[in-house]
């Protein structure tokens, strides 16, 4: 049975041959979804599909492509042609399994669950996918009843209101360290961002090498904690490559710097967490697809061993967080809420409901009909909104097929070289 991507491609092949086009002058960009197929293009897609199907089986949090290159990598599997994948060229392979992924996808092959994208931020939509017209609400509504229903809820709500303003003790100022998490990886987030709210530690992504702006805060963060009384600990968290190891000394010197600028006295220390010779070992990291140095990434270790890093950081707040004493006053403050809870029950509750009990809306407003404010001579108008399109379409729906390559072809010719003078 033909897919309907091959029914598609193969119509278009053939009137691309009755215009005369070459297939040059009909392929839009380096991978065109609608020209893929080739017979090495299903065997490569059904290679990455399996291959993710099998990785997803075993795991239940979601994976970008960086973290399913690392997997494919500890496996020692085999590409279709032969050769274990990323054993002579890590560079090569990765941008193999890039470009299969890819057409699996045009292909509509594998299921792709749990795929997400960490290079770009997710969109923020604020369409409401909705045409229409009409009354949103109608007005029909039983007054009684919704009386009755407003004046039990007022009820509880008046009891856990009086009862919210029951005596408690402070348990937020405990915590005499200010410790902070910094990582090269924005796409280590997911992982890292719950254990520091957990500790009560701030969580500082980075996108390579910090800014000195983010430094300076992170010395101005510094200054206000130790006037609060806190120590500061800073755990820096990077790949295992030169760049990740020289991060922690030129942040900690900048740190060193602002703080001496402001001649401040802050308790504050700064260590490299990872990744360090030991991660690297202990879980048998791959390195990374670059030539000429010993890489090793962090997309590594959560892609492999996911949660493992997520431990590691979780190990090292957690001696830096008091919560024995917090608890203790936790237990007094819910001892304290549960008493005041009974003598608002017993002082209140039956007063209130003895109050409301019987109020009859008909006997105070009399018939109330919601819907009477309805005119009935208002017309609705239907929706529809015409705009004349002026600008120069990339794309254009209202073309045909062809049209369109034409419209792509002249978009690229609109760019025109500069000139070397």
């Amino acid at each position: 049975m033909i897919s309907r991507h091959e029914e598609i491609k193969e119509q278009l092949l053939n009137e691309a041959k009755d215009m005369g086009y070459k297939s040059t002058d009909f392929r839009i960009g380096s991978t065109d979804p609608f020209f893929v197929g080739s017979p090495k293009d299903y065997t490569d897609a059904r290679w990455a599909a399996s291959l993710w199907d099998k990785m997803m089986a075993s795991r239940r949090k979601s994976l970008h492509l960086r973290g399913f290159h690392y997997w494919i990598q500890s496996q020692g599997i085999k590409k279709p042609d032969g050769e274990i994948y990323a054993y002579k060229d890590p560079t090569k392979d990765w941008s193999y399994m890039l470009h299969c992924a890819q057409i699996a996808r045009y292909l509509g092959i594998g299921e792709w669950r749990n795929l997400v994208d960490l290079k770009h931020p997710n969109p923020v939509d604020f369409d409401n996918y909705y045409v229409g017209s009409g009354l949103a609400r109608s007005g029909e509504v039983n007054i009684q009843e919704e009386l009755d229903s407003k004046l039990t809820g007022l009820v509880d709500e008046f009891v856990s209101e009086i009862t919210r303003q029951a005596p408690r003790y402070n348990t937020e100022g405990y915590q005499v360290y200010h410790c902070e998490v910094w990582c090269e990886k924005q796409s280590m987030g997911s992982v890292i961002e719950p254990q520091c709210r957990k500790y009560e530690a701030t969580y500082q992504p980075l996108v390579g090498q910090s800014s000195v702006e983010k430094v300076n805060l992170a010395a101005t963060r510094a200054i206000e904690a130790a006037k609060a009384g806190k120590k500061v600990r800073i755990f820096y968290i990077a790949d295992f490559d030169r760049y990740g190891w020289s991060m922690v000394s030129a942040v900690a010197r900048k740190i060193e710097f602002f703080l001496k600028q402001e001649d401040a006295d802050v308790d504050i220390k700064l260590t490299r967490l990872g990744l360090n010779e030991e991660h690297i070992n202990k879980w048998k990291l791959p390195y990374a697809p670059k030539h000429g140095e010993k890489v090793v990434e962090l997309d590594a270790l959560e892609a492999i061993h996911p949660g493992e890093l997520g431990k590691i950081v979780a190990k090292a707040l957690e001696p830096y967080y008091d919560a024995e004493k917090p608890a203790v006053v936790r237990k007094e403050n819910e001892r304290i809420r549960e008493l005041v809870r009974e003598l608002v029950e017993a002082k209140l509750r039956q007063p209130l409901e003895a109050a409301f009990k019987g109020i009859n809306i008909a006997d105070i407003a009399g018939n109330l009909d919601l819907t009477e404010a309805i005119d009935q001579d208002f017309e609705v108008p239907e929706p529809g909104h015409e705009v004349e399109d002026v600008g120069k379409w990339v794309l254009d729906s209202s073309r045909d097929y062809w049209e369109q390559v034409e419209a792509y072809k002249a978009y690229k010719g609109e760019r025109q070289e500069e000139s070397a003078d």
